[in-house]
């Protein structure tokens, strides 16, 4: 996820430095480096939510306090009667698609709009996939746009039951496996659901009518699909990691918002099809068996202030989960949120007295032992790989889709931890692995 600082600023009602930012995104466990004014934040795939600028700044609220400024359309809309069959409700249980018509070209972007391709800097495409793009940016919402024109016949959200010729937007040819995702029209596809359109529907800077299609899937639907199909998608990666069902409505206001800000709307209309119901997750508040996990001694007003500027809700002995948190299932879960403000550096080590155990004589344990008396770290990596050579194993049911290979070296993963030191600036870096 890479962003610009000062687009992250005007979301912020504090203004850090570069280097007061940095060190609190490393606080709060997210891996990020500085390349002049743009931040690369390296993500752990349980926090999807800070795929965005919003998220990030949401994240940052207990020290830079979270400035909810962003403007949407505020009119009522009206409803769309659009020809739509979802197969899939349980792989797709919420999807909008919004029409909207514009009745001139569009030729100057509004500073916030231009910044996001001048600064980062982006690639501009069209007008309507351009402002797309744009919100994912923002919100962490991903949209798809559709020149309505070049829709003709019923759009279908299903899976389909044998494998399929498909060229996307950017006229990549790929065969698509059977069971996989898609929306089509007379069993055209059109669409890889979740991860990318085609060719033949994509808009361009003559399309004055489009329909913006914006969707919650489930992850496990878009899991590991734009590897196996080697396409480099932005909205795979998000949709992966799970977005906010509760978004949408949002993100489709801020969509026509944008457009209303550079050019004159002739038409919008609104599609619904839910199967979604949102249930809040409660979990129990208990501010002893919290200080009893982390070692602290945090009174129940400080925890029920950083849960509240994590956007918790406390009811009682309660804590409501936000909708974007998909991570958070238990007291230990909220321990770590307590503990990511605190910052672990800030809570004192306490000493654990164990009962030793005499191992028996190993070469192994000679050279464990020998390197950690000279000032070595052990290290133990994730033991499989994206690299796939001659001589790996390959596994059916792996943890990570992205990573299917068993290593046949500890150099990559040893680099990693290097690099990773580096960047939090140790003035000497000694590990080893076994």
């Amino acid at each position: 996820m890479k962003f610009h600082y000062q687009h992250l600023i005007e979301l912020l009602k504090k203004t850090p430095t570069k280097a007061e930012l940095s060190e609190i995104l490393f606080q709060l466990g997210h891996e990020n480096e500085i390349e002049g004014e743009i931040f690369n934040l390296e993500l752990t795939p349980n926090r999807g939510d800070c795929l965005s600028l919003t998220g990030i700044a949401r994240d940052l609220n207990f020290f830079f306090e979270y400035k909810d400024n962003l403007k949407i359309y505020d009119d009522a809309i009206e409803k769309f009667d659009f020809d739509f069959v979802n197969h899939e409700p349980d792989a797709c249980p919420d999807i909008n698609f919004l029409y909207i018509e514009i009745d001139n070209k569009v030729n100057s972007y509004k500073d916030y709009l231009q910044s996001y391709f001048q600064d980062l800097p982006n690639n501009r495409v069209n007008f309507f996939t351009d402002i797309s793009n744009y919100v994912s940016y923002e919100l962490g919402q991903p949209t798809h746009c559709y020149d309505f024109l070049s829709l003709q016949g019923t759009l279908e959200l299903k899976k389909i039951d044998q494998k399929d010729d498909f060229t996307t937007l950017q006229d990549e040819k790929i065969v698509i496996d059977e069971g996989s995702l898609v929306f089509s029209i007379n069993d055209e596809v059109i669409n890889l659901a979740g991860i990318m359109g085609g060719k033949n529907t994509r808009c361009s800077d003559k399309t004055t009518k489009v329909l913006l299609e914006c969707a919650h899937f489930k992850p496990e639907e878009i899991l590991g699909k734009s590897t196996l199909y080697g396409l480099n998608s932005d909205a795979s990666h998000k949709y992966e990691r799970f977005v906010d069902p509760n978004l949408q409505e949002f993100a489709i206001k801020r969509f026509i918002k944008i457009v209303e800000d550079h050019a004159d709307i002739k038409e919008i209309k609104l599609y619904k099809n839910s199967n979604y119901k949102h249930q809040d997750r409660m979990l129990e508040l208990n501010s002893s068996k919290i200080n009893n996990i982390l070692g602290t001694n945090l009174d129940d007003k400080m925890i029920i202030k950083i849960l509240n500027n994590l956007f918790f809700e406390t009811i009682d002995n309660k804590v409501k989960v936000p909708s974007f948190r998909n991570d958070i299932h238990t007291t230990n879960d909220l321990a770590e949120e307590i503990a990511r403000i605190v910052g672990y550096n800030n809570i004192a080590s306490q000493s654990i007295n164990l009962p030793k155990i005499k191992k028996d004589f190993s070469l192994s344990q000679f050279l464990r032992d020998f390197l950690l008396k000279n000032g070595f770290t052990e290290v133990i990596n994730f033991q499989f790989s994206n690299i796939d050579e001659s001589e790996t194993i390959s596994i059916d049911n792996p943890l990570d889709q992205n990573k299917t290979q068993m290593r046949t070296s500890l150099k990559d993963s040893l680099l990693e931890n290097l690099l990773f030191n580096e960047r939090r600036q140790k003035s000497s870096i000694k590990l080893f692995e076994i």
